[in-house]
């Protein structure tokens, strides 16, 4: 049977002292526990200061470390530019080397050079110390040198005027061939100009002679219509002067060829009107 069958079998007080002995055993367990679990704190304690200091030792190492890496880069990059300035400085010095023979090897070729423009000069000095000691003109090279010296410069001087003369011809010859196109388009736009003034004139003179006709017609015209108003003005007047002297009536003396025609017209009327009456009276008579 179990603690539990018999406890439930047992009178209350064993029982009770039975729970009470469990109780006991539980809390001395607990006690126990407890005791080893501040034992095992403590000891984790411990651990965890040891780690902890462990990794202060630590940390402090990687600051050594990474101080001395930084040390070593700075010395690797110090280096390293050290490096390329020594190369930097290697390349020109080795280009001043280069430079410094170019110009050893150009003033050589120079020295050569005049070298040989000395000897080959030396056959001129020969040849004006012989015109020095044969003329007498010339005491010494130098006097001979400037006098070569002055015509040179003349001749460069007569040059450069005879260059200045050609470019003043260049630029005359261009002036004038200018000139002479000019003068040619202005005697070609001269003769169109007169040769349309000739026309206008010959237009005009054809409009005058048109006018002096049509004047001549109209002057024709009206000397026709004077003559003819002249001539009926003198049928008028002799009409009237006729109607004057036949008609027994007086009339005023007009010189208004209308008003002596209104006179022969009133007369004419008075002599129809008479014609017309007597020729009734006669055929009254007659019947």
């Amino acid at each position: 049977m179990t603690t539990v069958g018999i406890l439930e079998n047992a009178l209350p007080a064993t029982r009770l002292l039975e729970k009470c002995r469990l109780m006991f055993q539980v809390q001395e367990a607990l006690e126990n526990q407890k005791v080893e679990f501040a034992k095992k704190e403590e000891e984790l304690k411990e651990r965890e200061e040891n780690l902890r200091l462990k990794d202060r030792e630590l940390q402090d190492s990687l600051i050594g470390f990474s101080k001395f890496l930084q040390e070593n880069n700075a010395k690797k990059v110090r280096a390293e530019k050290k490096a390329l300035d020594e190369a930097r400085i290697r390349q020109e010095k080795e280009i001043e080397i280069r430079e410094l023979e170019n110009k050893l090897e150009e003033l050589q070729k120079e020295r050569a050079t005049a070298k040989t423009t000395l000897e080959r000069m030396m056959a001129y000095q020969k040849y004006l110390e012989l015109v020095v000691d044969v003329t007498q003109e010339y005491h010494e090279i130098n006097d001979l040198l400037l006098r070569h010296s002055t015509l040179t410069s003349t001749c460069d001087d007569l040059a450069k005027h005879i260059e200045e003369c050609s470019d003043t011809l260049e630029t005359l010859r261009v002036d004038l061939v200018a000139y002479r196109k000019a003068s040619k388009d202005e005697i070609l736009n001269l003769e169109n100009d007169v040769s349309s003034a000739k026309q206008m004139h010959e237009k005009k003179k054809r409009e005058t002679a048109g006018i002096e006709q049509r004047m001549d017609s109209i002057l024709q015209a009206a000397a026709s219509r004077t003559l003819a108003r002249g001539q009926a003005c003198m049928a008028a007047d002799n009409l009237f002067s006729r109607v004057c002297h036949c008609s027994r009536i007086s009339h005023p003396v007009h010189t208004n060829s209308l008003k002596q025609l209104d006179v022969v017209g009133d007369y004419i009327t008075d002599i129809n009107q008479i014609i017309r009456t007597y020729r009734g009276s006669s055929f009254r008579n007659i019947y």
